[in-house]
């Protein structure tokens, strides 16, 4: 069962950009040894800016810094 946080993470990156944003969530936690599924407060900083980092390259700084306050906010 995925944390609150998770949930919360994959919904913002599902509205912002589709299917891909399961895939982007997935793919920064392994670099980061993070479980997807268990992202906590603890490690919401350290997930946070590994997705506004990939963002950038996506959609622009503008809307990753967007993204990543949000994240951010859920702590």
């Amino acid at each position: 069962m995925p944390t609150e946080i998770s949930k919360k993470i994959y919904s913002i990156m599902a509205r912002e950009m589709g299917h891909l944003g399961k895939f982007i969530v997935e793919k920064q936690c392994k670099d980061l040894g993070i479980d997807p599924e268990e992202i906590d407060e603890e490690n919401l900083d350290k997930v946070a800016d590994a997705i506004r980092n990939v963002m950038v390259s996506f959609s622009g700084e503008e809307k990753a810094k967007k993204i990543w306050m949000e994240i951010k906010r859920l702590k």
